[in-house]
């Protein structure tokens, strides 16, 4: 390792400082969800009628939260410590609602920075969502524990409406008060039945996956801070659906462990796809495919969710609870999607049902939920991302199959070699071209791994890689690229180069773990004069929602 090697923590120390400097309300701790890097002033939600409002949603600010404390802890200044604390501290006191214990946060809600009032997207603005923010539950929990404990239930309270049938909503309703023994009054009852296959029960509400891991990953984390036994049964048992619901042979993940009921007669126009209408991969697909054709069994669609987002939430669940049928479940899903959806040669992730079934060049015969008639599916690269999925699989289980995976897409994306039995690096490459903070973070867990110190200088180069491409030198922050005018704070590129001197200082394992790429906001919006119904990640950042544009990041 070159001895000239210039630490990225000056880089770091002055985002954190910036994001403190022009993010901060002036009548309260409270933070902007981003910065105008013209400007230097804080993101703005534009509402139909033309009205701004400064954006501050606490639920995207989480990785921002994590990196305070990183900081903090690598440097020994408490200050940003402190910061996030105070920030905690005063949205939990000020935004929790008393009687259902939910936090004025989410998909479609925030608080108007500069007044304090609650605020939401139109059409959207009565509900609470969560899908894959995995809030900082330590920290809320160090600084209000009892809060914290009633937003875990009365997340859960708010989004099952049916626990027998475990029929779930993704839309949680404020203002309703839950029993204080809500996860034991509720018995657990098998939903999904393997022997049925590929028969799925039917909800009312959509049992989406995305949705879902945020109440697994609740629970866990109430039976951690209370010992509750029942939460963590009902946790278990929600992602248990998730895994009868597989493919008998594939065992690849699903989507969903159900089917939407068909409340509804079917309508003639095939752009009308709410869910009251029935399964809408059955609509569109079922005369071709037949009873592959479910919500549940799409992979050629938001793969990210059950590729990333979710085994990376179900291995950070495993890690703090030691269940090991859960890590083997977890561990299944990755090997069968891996295993058929991955072509090696080719380093490109094929569209699928779970069967197995390669969609590559399928051309849709009507329209639907799942795109206009004439959409052709097609092979896409697959993401340095997907790597951090199989490194911290195989350092939870040292699963061969996991092993072996992650060792032949190590090669692929040219990063060197690896013993496919013990993952000790036997070459590593000097640089890399890619620019992705997923790919930096896998680099650190192989070196957690083995200690071999040729992947911190091959972690550098991909460091300096994000630099290029994402960091705005004159306002201190990171941007999805140059010509982008908004800077969204929980963006983790600050996390990972932080992560990265962490690794250099002997202190990687001991900073909070990254799990996603942080919140979003979503509802009606005025764009450029016309209305629509936007993520800010599209709308503002310029950072698509989806995981088709987010290859390499």
């Amino acid at each position: 390792m070159s001895d000239s090697r210039v630490s990225l923590l000056p880089i770091v120390k002055r985002f954190y400082q910036q994001s403190l400097d022009l993010g901060k309300a002036s009548h309260s701790p409270l933070m902007a969800d981003g910065i105008d890097v013209k400007t230097l002033k804080p993101v703005k939600w534009i509402y139909p009628d033309g009205v701004e409002v400064p954006m501050s949603n606490f639920a995207s600010q989480q990785n921002l939260m994590r990196g305070y404390l990183a900081l903090s802890m690598l440097t020994g200044n408490n200050l940003y410590l402190h910061e996030a604390q105070n920030i905690t501290e005063y949205f939990l006191e000020n935004y929790a609602d008393k009687a259902s214990g939910l936090l004025q946060w989410g998909g479609h809600r925030f608080v108007n920075l500069e007044t304090g009032d609650i605020e939401g997207p139109a059409s959207k603005e009565c509900v609470h969502e969560l899908k894959h923010h995995f809030p900082f539950y330590d920290l809320l929990f160090q600084m209000q524990p009892e809060t914290t404990e009633n937003f875990l239930k009365g997340f859960w309270a708010a989004h099952v409406t049916d626990w027998e049938k475990l029929d779930l909503t993704r839309h949680g309703e404020y203002g309703k008060e839950f029993p204080a023994d809500l996860f034991k009054i509720h018995q657990p009852k098998e939903v999904v039945d393997p022997a049925k296959w590929p028969e799925l029960p039917e909800t009312v509400g959509l049992t989406f996956v995305n949705a879902s891991t945020d109440l697994i990953y609740a629970a866990c984390h109430y039976y951690r801070y209370t010992g509750d036994a029942n939460a963590l049964k009902w946790a278990k048992h929600l992602y248990r659906q998730f895994v009868a619901a597989r493919h008998p042979e594939t065992r690849m993940p699903v989507y969903q462990f159900s089917s939407p009921k068909q409340r509804e007669p079917v309508p003639e126009d095939d752009r009308l796809t709410y869910s009251w209408f029935g399964d809408r991969a059955k609509r569109q697909f079922g005369p071709e495919f037949g009873d592959i054709a479910r919500e549940a069994n799409v992979l050629f669609r938001d793969c990210w969710a059950v590729v990333v987002d979710n085994p990376l939430a179900m291995l950070s669940c495993v890690q703090n609870i030691n269940e090991e049928e859960w890590l083997n479940w977890v561990i299944e899903g990755i090997v069968g999607y891996f295993s058929h959806a991955w072509d090696e040669e080719s380093n490109e992730v094929l569209p699928m049902w779970t069967d197995g079934t390669d969609l590559t060049g399928y051309t849709f015969k009507r329209h639907g939920y799942y795109g206009e008639k004439g959409t052709t599916l097609a092979r896409r690269p697959a993401d340095p991302a997907y790597l951090l999925t199989l490194v911290r699989a195989a350092r939870a289980s040292s699963n061969e199959q996991v092993n072996v995976l992650t060792a032949k897409m190590f090669e692929r994306f040219n990063l060197g070699s690896l013993d496919a039995e013990t993952l000790v690096p036997v070459a590593v490459a000097e640089k890399s071209n890619l620019a992705s903070t997923y790919l930096l973070f896998a680099l650190l867990e192989l070196h957690q791994h083995s200690e071999d110190k040729r992947l911190l200088v091959l972690a550098d180069s991909v460091a300096q890689n994000l630099l290029k491409k994402h960091y705005h030198e004159n306002s201190g922050l990171f941007v999805e690229d140059l010509t982008q005018q908004y800077a969204r704070l929980d963006d983790p590129i600050a996390y990972a180069l932080l992560a990265l001197e962490a690794a250099y200082a002997g202190v990687y394992d001991e900073i909070p773990q990254m799990i996603s790429t942080g919140g979003y906001l979503h509802g009606d919006r005025n764009v450029n004069g016309e209305i629509k119904v936007v993520y800010d990640r599209d709308v503002i950042y310029g950072q698509p929602h989806n995981e088709m544009a987010m290859v390499a990041r």
